[in-house]
């Protein structure tokens, strides 16, 4: 015994292991340290069978960690007689006394018992209290996947991986670094996210650079924060060829009145970002191109970067690449290609692209004029909350095209796009209250839509309500205010407008 804790006390042990699996006593301690040597297939003192030795007699004397280990031996037959039923019952033992791994363990073999797979867990998790790096890989991505017959669990992965990290192995210190940082199966750490991260750095990973970067950046994990030190880092993770850091480096030199505005670095690192195959870099760069912006212009260069972007599935380009080749202002006009884009970033319920392919469709532009799938298209976009979607909605089923006339369901749609303000869905459903249509009547409701529409300089609300005012029908007759509304839309080049205040004047109405 005393060889062992000599060796012991000669040996810096501070890898990780569940603390609830590590004895109380001081004595016990050095003894359970000593298995834990044995029990390491690094180690030159590997020695799996006086391994199983030391942690029976651990077991025997109540040793909570002890009990846990000895039952894989008993579970595995490895070095003792295979013996489930006695594992089980140190399992319990384990469990009582505060093991988690023993509980996980023991509930995995309640919930999996005799289940595929479930040997083979339980000789990867013996293998990976042996440190065998392979298994605690493999141990990472079942408990981070939810492999079967396990549940999804990001402490259990933690603790593995990080045995993996300690080894050097650069990917498990720089994803045990991030999970520290976002508190992804641990409570978030800075210093534990910071040692693994630099850990990972200093072995050249580059997606670690860029964690510490934007760590400074955004003051992630409590960290305060520092640009100086987020740009440095940046510009680390950009020389080993990390995109996000070339693009996010883009980023801080392109914001103007800032210490590092700087718009040539600017464009030269979205250069580097977009070679590296950056999608958001791409679109920014292609629009910079197509609109000669900080940079000279160039359609061919935009047009390759910006079809890179999009086909990379970034929405934003899809829509404003299809937009430009719609209105073949700023790009040579291509209705088939705004189609095809407008249609991707539609069918991955982009809202705006969906409003796009109705009006497409509702104007006959590219497509044959088909009143049917443009309702469609618009019921889409108005269901993902596009207020214009939601506008031309309730035109459709007020005028029935495309969709059954329905007085109610235009006022409901009215009503959700002019909760979000839009002036045109507060005109029309301000008439639809003064005039009880689709809607109980509410002239004073109908009144107050259509004063906001019309004082927001919106022509068809000004229009109707000098109408109103002219008509006398729903609401008193007022002429100097329905002269009033009447000249703001004439104004705005309204021909109805027009012809009803030369009505006023050559009647005479009073």
């Amino acid at each position: 015994m005393s060889e062992i804790l000599t060796f012991v006390a000669k040996t810096i042990y501070s890898r990780i292991y569940s603390k609830s699996n590590m004895p109380s006593s001081g004595v016990n301690r050095a003894v359970y340290s000593a298995a834990r040597v044995h029990m390491d297939c690094a180690s030159p003192k590997y020695d799996i069978a006086g391994a199983a030795k030391i942690l029976d007699e651990l077991s025997s004397e109540g040793d909570a960690g002890a009990q846990y280990l000895y039952s894989l031996f008993l579970l595995t037959g490895t070095a003792v007689a295979k013996d489930e039923v006695s594992a089980k019952e140190l399992l319990a033992l384990s469990a009582a006394s505060g093991s988690e791994d023993a509980a996980q363990m023991l509930e995995e073999i309640r919930r999996n018992g005799g289940a595929e797979g479930m040997d083979e867990l339980i000789t990867l998790k013996f293998k990976g209290e042996q440190r065998d790096t392979g298994a605690c890989e493999e141990l990472f991505n079942i408990y981070e996947e939810g492999r079967p017959p396990v549940k999804k669990d990001h402490r259990t992965a933690v603790r593995w991986y990080t045995v993996c990290a300690e080894d050097d192995d650069v990917h498990a210190q720089s994803t045990i670094g991030f999970m520290y940082l976002m508190g992804k199966g641990v409570d978030k750490d800075k210093e534990k996210a910071l040692h693994w991260l630099k850990k990972a750095a200093e072995n050249g990973s580059a997606d670690a650079m860029y964690r510490i970067g934007e760590m400074y950046e955004t003051g992630r994990c409590y960290t305060d924060i520092d640009m100086k030190q987020a740009i440095a880092w940046y510009q680390l993770a950009a020389e080993a060829g990390n995109a996000d850091a070339q693009y996010a480096i883009a980023v801080l030199h392109a914001v103007p009145k800032t210490r590092a505005y700087d718009r040539v670095k600017a464009v030269a690192y979205l250069e580097m970002a977009a070679e590296s195959g950056h999608s958001e870099a791409q679109y920014q760069l292609g629009m910079l191109y197509a609109y000669g912006s900080g940079v000279r212009r160039d359609e061919a260069k935009a047009v390759s970067l910006l079809e890179a972007s999009c086909e990379q599935g970034f929405q934003q380009a899809m829509v404003d690449y299809a937009n430009l080749r719609l209105e073949g202002d700023v790009l040579q006009q291509d209705l088939e290609t705004a189609a095809r884009w407008f249609g991707k970033a539609a069918a991955s319920c982009n809202g705006y692209a969906q409003h796009a392919l109705a009006c497409m469709y509702s104007n006959g532009n590219y497509f044959e004029r088909d009143d049917t799938m443009a309702a469609k298209y618009f019921t889409d976009a108005a269901e993902m909350g596009e207020v214009n979607s939601q506008y031309c909605l309730g035109c459709s089923y007020y005028e029935g095209r495309g969709v059954e006339k329905s007085e109610k369901m235009a006022a409901s749609w009215f009503r959700q796009a002019s909760d979000q303000g839009h002036p045109g869905a507060k005109a029309f459903l301000g008439m639809l209250y003064a005039t009880g249509a689709g809607v109980e009547q509410d002239a004073e409701e109908g009144l107050r839509l259509l004063r906001e529409s019309a004082d927001s300089g919106y022509s068809d609300g000004q229009y109707y309500l000098g109408k109103l005012f002219m008509d006398g029908k729903y609401v008193n007759r007022n002429i100097p205010r329905a002269k009033r509304y009447l000249s703001m839309a004439a104004k705005q080049g309204d021909p109805d407008a027009k012809a009803l205040l030369d009505r006023i004047r050559t009647e005479r109405i009073r």
